[in-house]
């Protein structure tokens, strides 16, 4: 985890390496960009099927995960596949890609994956062909979630509408079923494309302190991202404020206050939108503690205001207003 947030946070520049002057250019701590943001296309994509990595001093000679994908060299997401005819396939593939991880919490001690695959992992995905699931770097099996939709629009080249169908059908009968297989084409579609997967990257990725002493590392889900790209697409292309306006719904526990932070995080890479201002507003006091702890995840601020009391017409802030920092 240490090691993945390092690497996460120099590629998307809130850490830099410096390094000594180039003999050849005379340019002074030169700053290398390991991946293009700004124009995807630039970057080059690779999956390697069978990807070997010997692990010397391992119970086994190496490892041999099934889909490596590679953006500019870097291992971006390990993807481990089963057979449909497995006992449990989805959670044999998380205990195998958290094997590799070394993150199985063995009770003796024993490990026999490799560790350096995952510094420059973002996501990992399980599948069997009928389903498909993506988990970060710290989630066990409960936390590799479906990715339901795809978006921006343009890429949705497949009947999404078919997804809630065969879900709804899946439960019903309370087993597999043999087609359509959308759920792995969705994911494909909609989290492993080029451009979102870097846009994932830059935005919508976080490293979160659920307790004192325990971080996790979040990626978003879909209803997040399309949340935040649908608010994108409102705010440019829109030209009243009545139609720039709008209200997106969320139920409990689906992440509203991390859809906050991913939308401030890339409203400040748009280049005209970028010098907006955000206000955000609670209607309880005991959300304000909440909320202003996952707001820091926007690096926005280093402080906030404490409230603003109001009383009558007139509204009071308790700190000073030379304070340095902004809300």
């Amino acid at each position: 985890m240490e090691a993945n947030k390092q690497v996460f946070e120099k590629l998307i520049g809130v850490t830099k390496t410096t390094v000594a002057k180039n003999e050849v250019t005379g340019e002074e701590n030169p700053l290398v960009k390991l991946i293009d943001f700004k124009h995807w296309d630039n970057n080059e994509f690779v999956a390697i099927n069978q990807f070997r990595i010997v692990t010397p001093g391992g119970p086994r000679e190496g490892i041999i995960p099934d889909i490596v994908l590679f953006v500019n060299g870097l291992p971006f997401s390990v993807v481990e596949c089963k057979d449909v005819d497995v006992a449990d396939p989805i959670s044999s593939s998380v205990e195998q890609l958290m094997r590799y991880a070394n993150t199985r919490g063995d009770d003796f001690g024993f490990t026999d994956g490799e560790e350096r695959l995952f510094h420059y992992n973002l996501f990992s995905v399980a599948t069997h062909g009928e389903e498909a699931r993506a988990g970060s770097i710290s989630g066990d099996f409960e936390y590799y979630l479906n990715w339901k939709d795809i978006f921006p629009e343009v890429y949705k080249n497949i009947d999404v509408e078919r997804y809630a169908a065969e879900e709804t059908a899946r439960y019903q009968n309370n087993g597999l079923q043999s087609d359509p297989r959308v759920r792995q084409e969705v994911l494909i579609q909609g989290l492993l494309n080029k451009e979102i997967l870097l846009d994932v990257l830059q935005h919508f990725t976080l490293f979160m302190e659920i307790k004192e002493g325990v971080e996790f590392k979040i990626v978003c889900r879909y209803q997040q991202y399309r949340a935040v790209g649908k608010i994108i697409d409102r705010l440019r292309n829109e030209t009243t404020g009545k139609t720039r306006s709008g209200v997106v719904w969320h139920t409990q526990g689906s992440g509203k206050s991390l859809t906050m932070v991913f939308f401030v995080r890339k409203l400040r890479s748009q280049d005209d939108l970028k010098d907006y201002k955000v206000i955000m507003m609670v209607d309880r006091k005991d959300l304000e503690k909440q909320l202003s702890a996952t707001a820091r995840l926007t690096n926005e601020f280093k402080l906030l205001f404490p409230a603003v009391e109001c009383t009558g017409t007139h509204t009071v802030f308790t700190a000073a207003l030379n304070d340095p920092y902004l809300v």
